[in-house]
């Protein structure tokens, strides 16, 4: 069955609900109804016959004086998904006001029959208003209204549905009524019936512009009592409007916002014919603030045309409800207000004025509504009373100190207060304790990003300058220096700060304001404290990239240490921006280049990184530099790793630079450096390979990692590259470089010649060597010395983590003969001596996982026992379920 396109507003509680409940059982009981249903004649109107059928609706109209039975009737047609609940349908007489009858014809889709088709979903009705002609207008049966009720269409916060009331007038019959229920227009959470239309008995025809009390009968009578009185001097004007217009029933003109825009030259209207009896105007408000009371202003002073007072009118809240009574006509009291003291404090987001009787105007006649269609009942404007009434901007934000129920209040009360409030919150931002700057911070995020940025940039260097001073050189921890040194050791690191909320507060809404925060940026970067140069130079990157890089090329030019290095750092945040591309391609152009200081200009092709290969004129830039005469030693070193970018993007005259610096410089600083950088450039793997032999160890170092690098990478490296490693591992004085040799071709692919110098190493006198070697072996499973890596494994006088890496070699030789000793030292470490046996132990539960063989539950079983400790057994489990990378014998 296809997907029906309605969807069903699911029941809910309140007064039009009840109303709409109640009228559905005038007919009695909900069973199927064969037999006809007869409507006898009224005064001036026939009798109705109807009867429902399997494929539609049959109905009759007949004169008075006849008897009246459907057969012989016109069949109204049904859409095909109703056809199917006709079986569940009645039909249920309704009497007007003035005798006169239709019927309500209602199929429920939940009383459907198995299978039939319907709309989804368990709820909602079709209906249908069915009505005699009058008489002498013919004997066409009058269809008044149908469709689906309770069926909501739309999106979620803005569904619709149709919904037929018939409201019991007393003695005298009943209203029926068509209309909408709106998720967007509710009596505070109450559903409410708007844009009705109402069956005029007169015409027998709906008629637009129908009021209708939403507010069940039960609810007004349990409603507090409060009658309003008049003032003779104007209230104390609150500092700011609380209550805001969010929806209306009706509006003369939509302009409903106009009952509390604070000027009582305006008015809202009720936009019903008579007195607009149940007519509403709905209220946001804040629920941290206490209303004790409302101001009424009824009548503006130029009047409205047909305007009239209210009698009586309720507010509601979502779940309490107040009848004021006003004493006097109040259209007849030019000007007059009226005051409208609660009897206890309300709290609320949502405030309600319903519109009950009002005062007839001049000459409509006698006491109650008045029922001329021209009439409109008018409220001038509507105000809550607070405590804060009287009080200023600035008293507000001073009540915002210590955060408790009044500063919240009052924080809420700002936030609706606009400019004044901002600039308020603002200027008395410096006097508050935290708390009260939290509940500031909020009220000015009410504001534009105009007004918030200058706060925000002021915040965001403070911020940044007291973090700096609660950890000094905090900003510049783990940043890699310019050039490269041996440090013996490190300090200890300081424990971070506490979260500063005010720096992180600015940061979050200076990012949200983008570009728009970018000149007050760039100010601070370019004139403020380090420390806030430093923040604000991220925050620049981030926000506006193609700004920050002329203000940060300005800024780098006068900086030193830790403060450089931060707005170096940002300057390659925005500079790898795709929107800063135009502006980077415009200062590397030669002439802007060289009207920077060379310091800035290095800055600028050090933070393009990998970019600087595409971007255009990025190889004359690096030219323009590395050819210029009297290059110092800080210039050639940091050149290295643009030219190995450029290098990468086929640059050949950068290639030309940077092998030049590797095996020519005079300066072992820029050998290294070269090398470090030259890792990725696959053209310069013989250069590498050549510095290996460099005079310098930390040369020879770089040289053999970068190679190591690129081995791993996948690079095939130069003839001659294990013959060259191998004399590296074999001869060279310094441990680290044997150790890098070793490294290197255990990444290459495995060579009888490099495979013999690595087993040679297993002699090493240092352990971090043996180590090393033994990985390249296993790496390479080189099974031809398995034999001398057996050695190293069952050893017990070698070093532990060397007999460690020999169990794991071979476990990558898949070693099944070494399958029990393995078994042993993993079940050892079950009850260890010590650390050794952990180590071993762990070693061995990996070769097994790697051999994995076939009785290897049972050889583990003792190590899954509840008495092994935790990161043992979950070591166990898992050479359990690793896959075998060995074939089983």
């Amino acid at each position: 069955m296809s997907r029906s396109p309605f969807r069903f507003r699911r029941p809910r509680l309140g007064a039009a609900a009840g109303v709409i409940a109640a009228s559905a059982a005038v007919g009695g009981s909900a069973a199927a109804q064969a037999a006809p249903v007869v409507l006898p004649h009224a005064a001036g109107q026939q009798a109705l016959a109807v009867r429902i059928d399997p494929g539609g609706v049959t109905a009759r109209a007949c004169p008075a004086a006849a008897a009246c039975a459907p057969d012989g009737g016109k069949v109204l047609a049904v859409p095909s998904e109703v056809a199917p609940l006709l079986g569940g349908a009645r039909v249920v007489p309704v009497t007007l006001a003035d005798g006169k009858r239709l019927a309500k014809i209602e199929a429920p889709a939940g009383g459907k029959p198995a299978g039939a088709g319907a709309p989804e979903g368990a709820g909602g009705s079709w209906v249908m208003l069915l009505a005699a002609p009058l008489a002498g207008k013919g004997t066409e049966p009058l269809v008044l209204w149908s469709g689906w009720t309770g069926v909501a269409t739309g999106e979620h916060g803005e569904g619709r549905s149709d919904a037929v009331v018939v409201e019991p007038l007393g003695g005298s019959g009943s209203r029926v009524l068509v209309g909408q229920l709106r998720d967007d227009v509710t009596l505070c959470g109450r559903p409410a019936l708007v844009g009705a239309s109402e069956v005029d008995p007169r015409t027998m025809t709906l008629l637009k512009g129908a009021s209708f009390q939403n507010l069940s009968a039960e609810e007004r009578r349990a409603a507090g009592k409060v009658v309003a009185e008049r003032r003779d001097a104007d209230a104390a004007a609150a500092a700011f409007r609380l209550l805001r217009p969010t929806a209306a029933s009706s509006a003369v003109g939509k302009r409903f916002a106009e009952i509390a825009d604070g000027d009582p030259k305006t008015a809202w209207s009720e936009g019903k014919a008579g007195a607009g009896r149940g007519e509403f105007v709905s209220f946001s408000s804040a629920d941290e603030v206490g209303i004790t009371g409302l101001g009424l202003r009824i009548k503006p002073p130029d009047g409205v045309e047909g305007g009239a007072a209210p009698r009586t009118l309720f507010v509601a809240t979502p779940d309490r409800l107040f009848q004021v009574s006003l004493p006097e006509d109040a259209w007849l009291k030019e000007s007059a207000g009226y005051e409208v003291k609660l009897p206890e404090e309300i709290k609320a987001s949502c405030i309600a004025v319903v519109l009950d009787d009002a005062y007839a105007p001049a000459g409509a006649g006698g006491r109650g509504a008045p029922a001329a269609p021209e009439v409109r009942v008018t409220i001038a404007e509507v105000t809550a009373r607070t405590a804060f009434d009287g009080q200023g901007p600035a008293a507000l934000v001073g009540a915002l100190a210590g955060g408790g129920e009044r500063s919240r209040a009052a924080a809420a009360l700002l936030a609706r207060g606009g400019p004044d409030a901002v600039e308020a919150a603002i200027a008395g931002y410096d006097r508050l304790d935290p708390a009260g700057r939290q509940l500031a911070r909020g009220v000015i995020d009410t504001a534009s990003c105009a007004v918030q940025i200058p706060f925000l940039t002021a915040r965001l260097a403070s911020g940044a300058a007291s973090a700096a001073q609660l950890a000094p050189g905090a900003a510049s921890a783990g940043r890699a220096s310019g050039l490269a040194s041996a440090a013996p050791g490190r300090a200890a690191r300081a424990a971070p700060p506490e979260p500063n909320p005010e720096l992180h507060h600015a940061r979050d809404r200076i990012r949200r304001c983008g570009r728009a925060a970018a000149p007050a940026l760039a100010e601070i970067v370019k004139s403020g404290a380090a420390a806030a140069r430093v923040a604000a130079a991220r925050e620049l990157a981030l926000v506006a990239p193609a700004e920050a890089i002329p203000a940060l090329l300005d800024a780098l030019a006068g900086a030193r240490g830790a403060a450089r290095r931060e707005l170096r750092a940002a300057l390659a945040l925005a500079a790898r921006s795709e929107r800063a591309a135009s502006v980077v391609e415009e200062e590397v152009q030669i002439e802007r280049l060289r009207a920077r200081p060379e310091d800035a200009q290095l800055d600028l092709l050090r933070a393009l990184g990998p970019a600087l290969g595409r971007v255009k004129g990025g190889g004359a830039a690096f030219q323009a530099l590395a050819s210029a005469g009297g290059a110092p030693f800080e210039r050639r070193y940091l050149l290295q790793a643009p030219a190995a970018a450029l290098a990468r993007a086929g640059e050949a005259p950068a290639e030309a630079y940077l092998r030049a610096s590797l095996r020519k410089d005079g300066d072992a600083h820029v050998r290294l450096r070269a090398a470090e950088v030259a890792a990725d450039v696959p053209s310069l793997a013989q250069d590498l390979l050549a510095a290996a032999s460099d005079p310098d160890a930390r040369v020879r170092e770089a040289a053999i990692v970068a190679l190591a690098r690129a081995a791993a990478a996948g690079a095939k490296l130069p003839a001659g590259a294990a013959d060259a490693l191998a004399a590296r591992l074999t001869s060279d004085p310094w441990t680290f470089i044997r150790g890098g040799a070793a490294v290197a071709i255990g990444a290459m692919p495995a060579t009888s010649a490099g495979d013999r110098a690595l087993v040679g190493a297993l002699a090493d006198g240092s352990p971090e060597v043996r180590r090393h070697a033994l990985d390249g072996l296993g790496a390479h499973r080189a099974t031809a010395h398995i034999e001398a890596v057996r050695d190293r494994a069952e050893d017990k006088e070698e070093d532990v983590e060397v007999r460690a890496r020999a169990i794991l070699a071979l476990g990558a030789m898949c070693d099944a003969s070494s399958v029990d000793l393995w078994t042993r030292l993993a079940l050892r470490a079950k009850a260890p001596i010590g650390e050794h046996d952990q180590r071993l132990g762990s070693a061995a539960l990996a070769a097994l996982g790697s051999v994995h063989p076939a009785d290897l539950p049972a050889r583990l079983k003792p190590l899954l026992d509840k008495d092994t400790p935790h990161g043992l057994r979950e070591a166990a489990r898992a050479a359990l379920s690793a896959a075998p990378q060995c074939r089983r014998r």
